[in-house]
């Protein structure tokens, strides 16, 4: 969950060569870790004697959870197969459950335009597929304002007639989720945060916006409960069951960490340059899941990181944990660099091009 077009890129294997070099390195972002260190320990430091930002919820954007809401519908009704998934498995529950409120008329419009998102907005990927990065971006702008006129006319349209029916039947509730899990939430970011930030920061060698990132607090968001996209714009499922307690300490981590995928995957891709091999799916992810992971189970006692407890590394990524428990994990112990790490990593996992 990450930003949608650096996601589309690393979701497919790509061959480096040596021709390449060059464009790699102009593309870096960020400086020598090394040099990186200091400063990225100073910012802890700072944060910790300062109080700073870490994260700031925004609970009332009424047109952001009313989209998401008829965007998880709309798969349910398509028939798709993540409707299943933990995150979004109750939506259609809790949809009957306002219809109980409602007139038949209000009930027929409210199908209207659910049914008008499953044949257009819910067949695309929140995170992958233009236009709608940009449309969750706008409608977090519009918050609970009367007007819509940064997006599509016909989404606008679908939304004006949607909205005074989602204020009756679901609005109330759904709001007062958001409130109490951002709560909770902010207690344990106010507890722990400035460790798990201290952690990860100095694993990665970048750092973390002085203003902290904005967290959209959304009732649903998507299968995944969670995602991350491009202008910063972090969205968390108040109403997700991995999303609690301490599961949501180290998601809305895992989230943040996913504005760092463009560095990341430069660094890493450096590695791969020097072997000429084909750079391997999932890695940087499956870096975030360990590393999020680790960094709350220190703070946390007895927490079990995400991608164990819901198996994640079950879904075709077990290969990978084993090699992050070989190269990655003695980095975070304190041994070798982080670019020591990534090119043990990369070797440990990387694809030879095919043959021509």
């Amino acid at each position: 969950m990450k930003n949608g077009t650096l996601k589309l890129v690393c979701t497919t294997a790509i061959l480096f060569t040596t021709s390449l070099s060059v464009s790699a390195h102009s593309q870096l972002a960020f400086v020598n870790p090394d040099s990186q260190r200091a400063s990225t320990d100073e910012e802890a430091r700072t944060r910790r004697s300062r109080g700073a930002t870490i994260f700031v919820f925004h609970t009332d954007e009424f047109w952001l959870n009313l989209h998401h809401f008829l965007y998880v519908l709309g798969r349910a009704e398509n028939k798709e197969r993540d409707r299943s998934r933990e995150a979004v498995l109750a939506a259609p529950v809790d949809q009957e459950r306002g219809f109980e409120k409602l007139s038949d008329t209000d009930r027929k419009i409210w199908s209207a335009a659910v049914a008008s998102y499953a044949d257009g907005t819910s067949k695309k990927d929140l995170v992958f597929d233009d236009p709608l990065p940009a449309l969750t971006n706008a409608l977090a702008r519009a918050g609970d304002g009367k007007s819509l006129t940064e997006i599509d006319s016909a989404v606008a349209e679908i939304l004006q007639r949607a909205a005074p029916i989602y204020r009756r039947a679901w609005w109330k509730e759904q709001q007062e989720a958001n409130r109490k899990w951002s709560k909770a939430i902010q207690a344990l970011v106010d507890r722990h945060g400035t460790s798990v930030l201290a952690f990860i920061t100095n694993a990665y060698k970048l750092q973390w916006p002085a203003a902290g990132f904005p967290v959209h607090v959304s009732a649903y968001s998507n299968w995944a409960g969670a995602y991350s996209t491009s202008g910063n714009l972090l969205v968390m499922s108040s109403l997700a069951p991995g999303n609690q307690e301490a599961y949501g300490l180290e998601t809305i981590f895992h989230e943040g960490m996913h504005q760092w995928d463009e560095q990341v995957f430069a660094a890493l891709r450096e590695q791969a340059i020097k072997l000429n091999k084909f750079f391997p799916r999932g890695v940087s992810h499956s870096l975030i899941f360990f590393t999020a992971g680790e960094a709350v189970r220190r703070v946390v006692p007895g927490h079990v990181p995400y991608a164990e407890k819901f198996g994640v590394w079950q879904r075709g990524l077990g290969p990978m944990k084993v090699a992050l428990e070989e190269t990655w994990q003695p980095y975070l112990d304190g041994r070798g660099t982080r670019d020591e790490a990534f090119a043990a990593l990369i070797t440990r996992t990387a694809i030879d091009p095919p043959k021509k």
